[in-house]
């Protein structure tokens, strides 16, 4: 009987100790989950170009147009069997389109996130900023408001988006 109460107390220890770190990391996740946010944001203009750049390089191994050789890279197989160039440009495709769908599935979240504030009057805050690379002044004379509205309408919405792509960790 005493061993079942021990390993009751284990038990009530265990999931006393989970909730308490559960706690912590919750704690520490508004800011991480923001400044994510603010990284993806930024990074979904550049993001749409390297799609486009990748479908381009694409096409041209698709078409036969084989990458320079380097002297420098051997590319070989665990077994140690040297890889042909055919072989090589196989690889090279399938890397190249596995990046293309990350990368677009990168896109389409950051898009799906942009329809929670699509209908909010300072929408177009999000997009001139970090997707345009608009500063604050630009954003607050085209809006012919003062640029701490800005920033407090920037906050707020980007807490908006981070709540969709994180979920209740960002709150």
């Amino acid at each position: 009987m005493a061993e079942k109460k021990t390993a009751e107390l284990t038990v009530d220890e265990i999931i006393t100790k989970t909730i308490y770190a559960t706690r912590l990391d919750c704690a520490q996740t508004p800011s991480d989950s923001f400044k994510a946010t603010e990284k993806r944001l930024y990074a979904y203009p550049v993001i749409k170009e390297k799609i486009e750049h990748d479908k381009e390089m694409l096409e041209r191994y698709k078409a036969g147009d084989k990458p320079a050789k380097s002297k420098s890279v051997v590319r070989f197989l665990k077994n140690g069997v040297r890889l042909s160039a055919d072989e090589i440009l196989d690889v090279l495709i399938q890397d190249i389109t596995a990046k293309i769908a990350a990368n677009e599935y990168e896109i389409e979240i950051i898009d799906r996130a942009m329809e929670v504030i699509a209908d909010d009057p300072y929408a177009n805050v999000i997009t001139s900023m970090y997707f345009e690379g608009k500063s604050a002044e630009e954003i607050s004379e085209e809006e012919d408001c003062d640029r701490s509205t800005i920033f407090r309408q920037k906050s707020r919405l980007v807490q908006r988006i981070a709540t969709f792509l994180y979920g209740v960790s960002a709150l």
